[in-house]
């Protein structure tokens, strides 16, 4: 075997790690592919006794994967289920299950293949064994995570994991009393050739009391998420749960990261986060092929490591780039636990392949058609030389200390695991018993690591913790799938008990729990697999613990008491408006722009159109989508048609404002378009303002607007001339086919007859030029009586232009200096209450590989580089001290041959430096944006426009915000805030922000602001929101939320938990 002929060659071997002799020491049993297996003894004091040969468990030969210990047979021992290739090419191999028989006179244990008897002795593409108690009958079944191969077919639709696959596909075995069934078929399990399975991990996701599986598989298949229904079957809800995935999964462990109770998953895969590996690598899919597969059935799946933060509710929230461990190099076995006791869980992953087979070099190498030719064939000693040409380097494994609060830190080397390796199979157990948790890894072509934990050694009372360790009943002795929950102030501990984890592995049967400085633990709830359950209090720290089943009484209780503060309303329209956003890509246009900028809508604009003193509203249409009127019933809101609206709907509606702009009494509209298709001066261009006959009918105005052709953003009314009619600010977001020009923004005079002129540069000097606007707002921020304005927009600063009798002169305060972000939204209100006006801004948030700060910030070059008429945008970025080129050598080089002349390979490409792909003399003249802040926040005006920045809770950082809505939740007189956000439209390369369900942000004084945990709040809104807005009806506060291709969607409080709330406050 070989590369060529079997894919995983380099996949490497799994460890389990179990007491087999009754000593209370953990010991080692190792998987070879090619070579014998090994079983060591803990001897104690990390010394190991190989008794492989004694117990002649070297296994069968042939191809081996995984490895798990379980008490198959519930007799009190642990035995031994080893996972192979079998029936491939020449390899014929079957799964083993040696069961215990107890020790010898040496002690040593003794083991007897009973895999036929038991019906497992089952010949796959097997990669691991879970063993599990899914049904909760008491004895522990085994779920089959085995994994296809490219011969198998496997590139078709989506629908093909519907059609079984007898080597390939994942089997659900059923234990019924000592010999196990196949109930794949009615289970609910996919079981097709589709399945790349390389990852199991077991846990109770949703927290019902019943174990669900997670599977990670590499390639172009989704992973699984099977929720266990409690009947015996399970439902693959992954797309349901789960917004993207890793694409290349590889290993994957569950566990709660936060301490809030609700378990999170880590799935790992291969991206490096050396910045030249990384470039010499393959990674993402180009945009077109990642569309085809979308369209072919497969989910949202990007080539980094994910760490699925769990919201509660059946919602995960994806921050591997928030928590910066996105990025390991080609990682295998990724596991969750508290390494240093302080009560927060680490990550430790293993990582490393013999030969790499995603460098970029090669794969061009291989890809010749001569090359392909002959390797069609019979392999010759020749072609085997080709295997010769991957690059074989080793790379560390990576430990990442969990900080609390989302933050992790990359503490490899301090930890001292950092030695260079191939490393595969993973697990912790604690080796010398003293309470902590030490690590063994399985390595390619060289010793086995084996970590000694000091963290109870060295303690000085700063890492506490208990060990757990359980006595089951019947058929499941060692308590597999037992939870044990230590409620806290503010916290809620939880670990499960599954010994399946990482990749190929499995830990021991016990659990550790770290409690760093706390002496004692008030209450600890244990819950066995029936649900019965028990509770100890007052329990010392530093002590193993024995528990017992037969000590557990009553039924615990696995619902939730949680009211939601708000709840969704029923669809209120009559018809429903569903925004239809058109398909367009800009990459075929702009290939280097960081995003999109034609996805901006839809917005809202509320106000009272027909005079009957009830709210209506305005949502924005797509190209060719007409925007939509809707009238305030009795019985919701009705669409009045409007003939102006479908006349021009080929414009695309991005800012709208209900304004009276001839001073009759009734509301007018001003829409302004985008979308970034149409250019020059395109009638779809135009800002539109529609003239309201009293009645809620509206006509267009065309003479009353002067011809302004803008991609713009929002329009903003005020009377900022004080001479008693409404003027308008109109933002100019983008120039089409010019991303990195700056657009022109307006201001617009009223004559007070609602005709409007251009009065940009008369009285407001610098305000056309102000930048790539996003949004605006009127304000008295220098509290003098007139109104001035404030913008923010893309590589923009906090920008202010303050009105002086009339003219509008941009401030240039010391405090907004370094302020350029990619802001999406601004709110203007007094956020700590002291009597002047703070500034509330949506940025782009930290989930992102692109990292800011004032020293190091993210900037965009924009120059026709190669003099062809169209310009390049290049994105740099800082990876550690080094500026680096965000864009790939390939599309980079699709853009400037001259680039592809110079840098023929991938790796020359990598090792140079931007200014050795871009010499000084390339860039000159070209216009230059920085960014240095991501961060959504708040700027606390301390008065002289002297601003302090307080960013957002974490949990708002997570996704763009795109839009902000005040509010006062639990009327205490303090303004909360709920922002909202997600945008999808951006490169493969950087991948879709999503992670956003609304943030609820609770005031508590002084520009303080803390984060409403979504079960808390309710809030869960799917898809990208473009804007929030409020409506009265019926006497209560409606938000109602607009996204983009989706429906309207309507909030609104729950009295009775508003209520409880309000009297608390007050």
């Amino acid at each position: 075997m070989n590369i060529f002929s079997y894919l995983y060659f380099y996949n490497g071997g799994g460890v389990a790690a179990g007491d087999l002799n009754g000593d209370d020491l953990p010991d080692l049993y190792f998987t070879s592919n090619l070579e014998e297996n090994k079983l060591y003894i803990n001897q104690g004091g990390f010394v190991f006794q190989d008794i492989t040969e004694t117990t002649g468990m070297e296994g069968k030969g042939g191809w081996t994967a995984g490895v798990t210990m379980a008490d198959v047979n519930g007799d009190g021992k642990l035995d031994i289920y080893v996972s192979q290739l079998g029936d491939y090419q020449n390899i014929r191999g079957k799964n083993q299950l040696y069961i215990n028989q107890g020790n010898d006179e040496q002690g040593n244990p003794m083991f007897e293949n009973q895999a036929e008897a038991y019906g497992l002795d089952l010949v796959g593409f097997s990669t691991q064994a879970a063993f599990f108690d899914y049904d909760l009958d008491g004895d522990l079944d085994m779920y089959m995570l085995n994994h296809s191969t490219h011969a198998n077919g496997t590139f078709g639709r989506a629908t093909l994991r519907q059609e079984n696959h007898p080597l390939a596909g994942d089997k659900l075995l059923r234990n019924d009393g000592g010999t196990f069934t196949d109930v794949t078929d009615s289970s609910g399990i996919y079981s097709s050739t589709l399945g790349y399975g390389l990852g199991i991990t077991v846990g109770d996701i949703n927290w019902d009391g019943y174990p669900d599986v997670y599977i990670g598989n590499d390639f172009h298949e989704n992973d699984y998420l099977y929720i266990n229904q409690g009947d015996g079957t399970f439902t693959e809800q992954l797309q349901e749960y789960i917004r993207h995935t890793s694409r290349f999964s590889m290993g994957n462990d569950i566990g709660d990261i936060n301490n809030d109770g609700l378990p999170d998953i880590l799935s790992l895969d291969m991206l490096p986060s050396d910045p030249v590996m990384l470039k010499m690598s393959a990674g993402e899919d180009a945009y077109d092929v990642y569309n085809y597969k979308l369209k072919y059935g497969y989910n949202h799946q990007f080539a980094r490591n994910t760490l699925q933060l769990n919201m509660g509710n059946g919602h995960f929230s994806e921050i591997g780039l928030l928590t910066d461990i996105y990025a390991t190099d080609w990682s295998w076995s990724g596991l969750i636990a508290d390494f240093n006791l302080d009560g927060y869980k680490d990550l430790y992953i293993a990582n490393g392949i013999k030969r790499r087979s995603n460098d970029l070099d090669y794969i061009k190498y291989i890809s010749n058609d001569a090359v392909q030719y002959q390797l069609e064939g019979d392999l010759t000693e020749e072609d085997m030389a080709l295997i010769e040409q991957l690059p074989i380097v080793k790379i560390p494994n990576a430990a990442f200390m969990n900080q609390g609060g989302l933050q992790f830190s990359n503490v490899s080397q301090s930890w001292g695991l950092n030695q260079e390796s191939f490393s595969n199979g993973a697990v912790y157990a604690d080796l010398d018993n003293d309470g902590d948790l030490d690590l063994v890894t399985n390595n390619i072509d060289q010793p086995a690591f084996v970590y000694r934990n000091r963290a109870a050694e060295n303690s000085q009372g700063e890492s506490n913790y208990l060990k757990i360790k359980l006595s089951g009943k019947g058929a499941n002795p060692l308590g597999i799938g037992t939870k044990i929950i230590i409620p806290l102030d503010t916290q809620t501990l939880v670990q499960e008990m599954y010994s399946t984890r990482g990749y190929q592995s499995a830990v021991p049967a016990e659990l550790i729990i770290g409690l760093g400085k706390r002496t004692q633990v008030d209450s600890l709830i244990v819950v066995w697999p029936d649900h019965r359950f028990q509770l100890l209090q007052n329990v010392t720290v530093n002590q193993t613990i024995e528990l017992e089943q037969t000590n557990a009484a009553g039924k615990y209780s696995f619902s939730s008491a949680v009211q939601p503060m708000f709840i969704e309303v029923d669809s209120l329209l009559k018809p429903d408006f569903i925004h239809e956003e058109n398909r367009f890509i800009e990459f075929n246009r702009e290939a280097l722009i960081p995003h999109m900028s034609s996805t901006e809508g839809p917005k809202l604009a509320v106000g009272d159109v027909n005079g009957d003193g009830n709210d209506d509203f305005f949502i924005g249409g797509a190209k060719r989508q007409a925007g939509a009127i809707y009238i305030q019933t009795d019985g919701g809101f009705e669409q009045v048609a409007q003939e102006a609206f479908r006349i021009d709907s080929v414009a695309e509606d991005i800012g709208a404002e209900f304004v009276d702009v001839d001073n009759d009494q009734d509301q007018d509209l001003i829409v302004v378009s985008g979308g970034n298709e149409f250019q020059g001066e395109a009638e779809a261009l135009l800002v539109r303002l529609y003239k309201n006959d009293g009645q809620g009918n509206f006509t267009r105005a065309r003479q009353a607007m002067p011809d302004i052709f803008v991609n713009g953003s929002c329009v903003r009314s005020a009377d900022f001339d004080n001479d008693g009619d409404q003027d308008l600010f109109i933002g100019g977001r983008v120039v089409a086919r010019n991303y990195g020009k700056v657009p022109t923004s307006y201001l617009l005079q009223n004559d007070g007859q609602g005709n409007f002129s251009i009065k940009t540069d008369e009285l407001a000097t610098g305000l056309s030029s102000v930048g790539m606007a996003k949004d605006a707002q009127w304000a008295d921020i220098d509290a003098n009586g007139t109104l001035d304005l404030i913008i923010v927009g893309e590589w923009m600063p906090i920008t202010i232009f303050l009105n002086q009798n009339g003219q509008l002169q941009r401030a240039a305060p010391s405090s907004l200096e370094a302020t350029n972000g990619w802001w999406n939204t601004v709110e203007v209100a007094d956020i700590d209450s002291d009597g002047d006006l703070d500034i509330l801004a949506g940025n782009l948030g930290l989930n992102s590989k692109l990292k800011v700060s004032q020293e190091k910030p993210v900037s965009l070059a924009v120059k026709d580089i190669d003099d062809n008429g169209t310009i390049e945008q290049l994105l740099i970025h800082y990876v550690g001290d080094e500026k680096r080129l965000f864009a790939t050598k390939d599309e980079i080089t699709s853009q400037l041959v001259d680039v592809k002349n110079r840098f023929t390979s991938y790796t020359d490409f990598a090792q140079a430096s931007v200014s050795e792909v871009f010499p000084s003399d390339m860039l000159a003249g070209a216009e230059q944006y920085n960014a240095y802040e991501f961060r959504s926040g708040v700027f606390i005006n301390g008065g002289e426009l002297n601003f302090r920045f307080q960013p957002f809770p974490t949990q708002a950082q997570f996704a763009p915000v795109n839009a902000i809505y005040l509010t006062d939740v639990n009327e205490d007189n303090k303004i909360d805030i709920l922002t909202a956000g997600n945008f999808y439209e951006v490169t493969i390369e950087r991948g879709r922000y999503d992670a956003s369900y609304g943030t609820l942000l609770k005031n508590v004084g002084e520009g303080q602001f803390i984060w409403v945990p979504n079960m808390r709040s309710g809030i869960y809104i799917d898809g990208q929101v473009r804007d929030l807005a409020e409506l009265e009806y019926n006497g209560q506060e409606i938000i109602t939320v607009a996204r983009n291709k989706q429906s309207l969607l309507f909030l609104k409080k729950n009295e009775s938990t508003v209520s409880a709330l309000s009297s608390a406050a007050n």
